[in-house]
């Protein structure tokens, strides 16, 4: 072959993440998650090795079952307005990776580009999520009971999205 049509064999995707650190962002962020959040080094343990777990074998759920073993071992700890913050955003960082790891291959490259809708969604549900929970954190009480019209509220916020979504739903389904 001459190398003048060797030249033409080349794929420009622009920029691109390897799937491998794909898959250690995971673990990584269950062990950052781990060590603010969660004071008992066993479950701090339980954490990280179910996140590993779900780095490499995906389909084993094992990143969801590190979410919940953040949850218990956050329970053992006290309640403060920064670890709740930092609960949500790693916790949604946590399920936004599970989701994505069954289906990028560890050999494969994901286009920063095909990643953009994901990111925005994540930035979309941080900034709903992150004042709802300053609020819930401002109205607890010193007793740690949270106030009831923080509840409503929250479920009226719920009941809004639920109502906008099912309209975007059946605008859809009318296009159809």
């Amino acid at each position: 072959m001459s190398g003048d049509t060797r030249r033409n064999d080349r794929i420009r995707t622009g920029a691109a993440i390897a799937g491998p650190v794909l898959h250690a962002l995971l673990p990584v962020t269950a062990a950052v998650a781990a060590l603010l959040l969660v004071p008992v080094t066993v479950w701090q343990l339980a954490v990280v090795g179910t996140a590993l777990l779900g780095m490499l074998f995906p389909q084993t759920l094992g990143g969801w079952l590190s979410i919940a073993c953040l949850a218990v071992g956050t329970l053992l700890g006290t309640p403060s307005m920064w670890s709740a913050a930092a609960a949500v955003l790693l916790v949604h960082l946590m399920h936004v990776l599970s989701s994505l790891l069954p289906v990028v291959p560890w050999r494969g490259r994901v286009l920063v580009r095909a990643l953009r809708p994901t990111l925005r969604r994540l930035l979309v549900v941080q900034l709903i999520a992150q004042p709802v929970t300053l609020i819930v954190m401002l109205v607890r009480l010193s007793d740690g009971a949270a106030v009831q019209g923080a509840v409503l509220a929250g479920a009226a916020a719920v009941t809004g999205f639920a109502c906008l979504f099912l309209l975007r739903l059946a605008g859809r389904s009318n296009r159809a």
